[in-house]
């Protein structure tokens, strides 16, 4: 009975070895799954509209998918947007309508995802206007010579029966920060100015009174039911074939930040502050009603974005890089 005893033992020590020896050889051969690596999205934007219709989202950081890692900057001038754009250094980009031509006609790796918003430009004057007959004889200041702004005004006062060349005297300056000044002291009485520098404008100059909103003009004039579209989001080619499920994430993070900016001023200004925008918390809060803030895909755009493609080709075809693009600038899902 005892010499039984022992050989059980033993063969329950004998077993326990051998478990135990199979578990810290199974221990062994288990190896670590390597973690996913992490994909940085490079995304840029200018100073002004289109950062603040983002600004939530610049903010707030929502991970759009797992190990992506998106990296914003919001650039100061329109030649520094143009030069990371240029050189292919933004994955995703809000720029420019016009900027988003040129980019497909130089590059022909980036497509049109949709706006984030139609034309926030305004013909203003601190003299009584009642109607375009009364815009004759008089300088109007603008930005950017033979280009969008300067294009679409005079698209419109042709449409509208002024000859541009006669009966109107078209000055310019390089930017808007130049322009406020100039009415503000008197030097100038009736100019274009966009939001949100209209409402900085308004806000040192009682008597700035609207005339007329060019976006609402241009609907009128081109049968157009958002207008002419003023910022575009734009997508790498190369960049969305491997990452589509990332892109449409993140377009639908813009339509949900640009609808937030329509009904949270106040924090929306707050965001703006701590993102970097230039503009005033103040200015921004009463920039956005006349702001034409919303985000509209492609496929429900493509023809606003080909009728103004041609509206700027008849006028000056640098202002798309040469030509007119062909549909292979708008993104297909």
């Amino acid at each position: 009975m005892k010499k039984l005893s022992i050989l059980l033992l033993s063969i329950i020590l004998a077993v326990g070895v051998l478990t135990g020896c199979a578990n810290k050889n199974d221990r062994g051969n288990t190896k670590e799954q390597p973690k996913a690596e992490t994909k940085t999205v490079t995304v840029a934007s200018p100073d002004g509209l289109p950062t603040i219709s983002i600004a939530k989202l610049i903010k707030e950081k929502p991970e759009i998918k797992p190990n992506y890692k998106v990296d914003y900057s919001v650039k100061a001038t329109p030649d520094e947007l143009s030069t990371t754009v240029m050189k292919g250094d933004a994955d995703i980009a809000i720029v420019p309508s016009n900027m988003a031509a040129i980019a497909y006609n130089k590059t022909k790796d980036y497509a049109i995802a949709g706006t984030t918003g139609s034309g926030s430009l305004y013909l203003i004057s601190t003299e009584e206007l009642n109607s375009y007959d009364d815009l004759k004889g008089k300088t109007i200041v603008n930005t950017g010579k033979g280009l969008t702004p300067d294009i679409t005004t005079q698209t419109i006062l042709k449409d509208k029966g002024i000859d541009v060349s006669n009966d109107v005297t078209l000055d310019y300056v390089n930017a808007v920060s130049e322009l406020v000044p100039m009415i503000v002291s008197g030097k100038a009485n009736t100019a274009v100015v966009p939001e949100p520098a209209l409402s900085a404008l308004m806000a040192k100059k009682e008597n700035v009174k609207i005339f007329k909103s060019l976006n609402d003009e241009y609907k009128d004039l081109n049968e157009s039911k958002f207008g002419f579209p003023q910022a575009t989001v734009i997508v790498k080619s190369s960049f969305l074939k491997d990452n589509k499920e990332f892109v449409e994430g993140f377009l639908t993070e813009v339509n949900k930040s640009v609808v937030w900016a329509n009904s949270n001023k106040s924090e929306l200004a707050n965001y703006c502050g701590e993102i970097g925008v230039s503009t005033e918390k103040a200015i921004i809060e009463k920039s956005i009603e006349r702001a034409n803030l919303k985000y509209i895909p492609i496929n429900e755009t493509k023809k606003e974005y080909n009728t103004y493609f041609n509206y700027l080709f008849d006028s000056n075809p640098k202002s798309l890089g040469g030509s007119l693009p062909d549909e292979g600038i708008f993104m297909e899902k």
